[in-house]
């Protein structure tokens, strides 16, 4: 009988399998922590990007409305290391008639030749306007009448033949009627520069989700807004000034007016804002991923 010779067959053995399952596992595992490594750099590199450019927007936003404050005028009305309550201009105006001493009229906001009036929001009851007065001797002297809006109307038929608008290419265009209170100087004339203010405060306020804003609201018709978010997330504020939001306020010496002090001494506000991400990647060692700050230095006009 022939003799039978067995086939080989190939195949691995449970040792070379074992070998090869415990290297794609290495390799699985280095492939996967590079990738997570990958992900955490690009959400950290948005995070901080998304930061800054909130901190550039409050950057942007604080001092194009704080720089127009008047301490000496009374424009603050109250501050604090977390806050700051001032009134802000709307706009500005000349006056093309005055029928009598509670009322004062304006030309339109779309002149054909000049802009005459101008504001960001349309002035209502409540709201504060300042008259310049004739009676003012220069730069250094100049005076303000400051008068509560009592009433405000429209009316294209106010101002007639007044010499701020064209009688053909201003025809028709509303002008605005301003009754206001106390009554009106007689230094107060027609031509007089008017610009109009509202209450306004900056502060830090939580939004649902719990992470904390920079937030403006106004004081309109006797009723605070809601406060609107400006920029954000920051540090929650903390009463000494050291979370998100940091207000010091100086006179013109260069001295600390402290919180409750003379509001008309402030010549220098400093603004130290602390934001953080949303940690859209998670936190390490149990810290926000991206944290950063900037200071402000905004000096108040009027100031010597």
């Amino acid at each position: 009988m022939p003799r039978l010779s067995r086939a080989r067959r190939s195949g691995v053995t449970l040792v070379e399998l074992l070998v090869t399952m415990a290297l794609l596992g290495v390799v699985g595992t280095i492939a996967a922590r590079m990738v997570m490594t990958q992900q955490r750099f690009y959400h950290i590199t948005s995070e901080t990007m998304s930061l800054r450019r909130e901190l550039r927007t409050a950057m942007t936003t604080l001092p194009a409305d704080l720089r127009g404050i008047s301490s000496v005028s009374g424009d603050i009305s109250s501050f604090d290391a977390t806050q700051i309550t001032f009134r802000a201009t709307l706009g500005a105006a000349v006056i093309c008639a005055k029928p009598d001493v509670f009322t004062i009229d304006v030309p339109p906001l779309n002149t054909a030749r000049t802009t005459l009036t101008s504001w960001y929001t349309a002035p209502v009851a409540g709201d504060t306007v300042f008259a310049f007065r004739a009676d003012s001797m220069g730069a250094g002297g100049d005076r303000w009448s400051a008068h509560r809006i009592t009433g405000v109307s429209s009316s294209a038929a106010l101002c007639p033949a007044s010499p701020f608008t064209d009688a053909a290419l201003d025809a028709g265009k509303l002008r605005w009627r301003f009754t206001v209170t106390p009554a009106l100087p007689d230094s107060v004339m027609v031509g007089a520069a008017v610009r109009f203010s509202r209450s306004a405060r900056y502060s830090m306020t939580a939004a649902a989700s719990g992470r904390n804003y920079l937030s403006r609201a106004e004081y309109v018709n006797g009723v605070w807004t809601s406060a609107i978010p400006i920029a954000g997330p920051f540090l929650a504020p903390i009463a000494e000034g050291t979370g998100g939001i940091r207000l010091a306020m100086y006179d013109s010496t260069g001295a600390a007016v402290a919180t409750g002090g003379n509001a008309q001494s402030i010549s220098r506000i400093d603004i130290i804002l602390r934001g953080q991400g949303v940690a859209s990647s998670g936190t390490v060692a149990g810290k926000s991923i991206a944290k950063d700050s900037i200071a402000l230095r905004i000096a108040l006009r009027n100031r010597q």
